[in-house]
């Protein structure tokens, strides 16, 4: 089973968008092996884009992350809110129907309770320098625990809600 049975594609869209825009997360749908399928790329911040266009920054920071955090929500079957190697949240909420995991949806991209931006690690994966980091995150949003938390249900609400409308369906 694919995200795309439960839901189409543009639906998850749909979702992501909806995230970004309450909370101002970069939020993503990805399947059970870890791709996003949507086509959307929506920032909650501008150091990210640029980490993504450094092949081995978005290798050795992002796919570390999702594959620990796709790893961790789909044996433990829960949420996983946790901090990426550069020091920023990361939320992952797991689809399961049936039992069966088939992917995940979350956000990521803020800083929590006070962190920091690993500037030391970012100038050795991406090459960018302390300054370029400290002014690409100049504006980038703080979450408390709470407000990740908050998110982290919203999420779960939305993913139930799909998986619900989806076994509804099948009866």
């Amino acid at each position: 089973m694919e995200m795309t049975d439960i839901l189409p594609a543009e639906g998850w869209a749909k979702l992501e968008q909806d995230i970004y825009e309450r909370y101002g997360v970069s939020a993503h749908a990805h399947t059970a092996a870890g791709a996003p399928f949507t086509g959307r790329e929506l920032w909650g911040n501008r150091l990210c884009p640029r980490l993504r266009q450094n092949k081995s920054a978005g290798t050795s920071i992002c796919a570390v992350v999702n594959q620990a955090v796709r790893t961790e929500s789909r044996q433990e079957s829960k949420t996983v809110i946790t901090d990426c190697d550069a020091g920023f949240m990361l939320i992952a909420v797991p689809v399961i129907v049936e039992g069966e995991f088939i992917g995940m949806l979350g956000g990521c991209g803020g800083l929590c309770d006070g962190a920091e931006p690993e500037s030391f690690l970012l100038e050795k994966t991406a090459g960018f320098s302390e300054d370029l980091v400290t002014e690409l995150c100049s504006d980038m949003r703080q979450y408390t625990a709470e407000e990740a938390q908050e998110i982290a249900r919203y999420i779960e609400d939305r993913v139930a809600e799909v998986v619900r409308n989806y076994e509804a369906g099948r009866k």
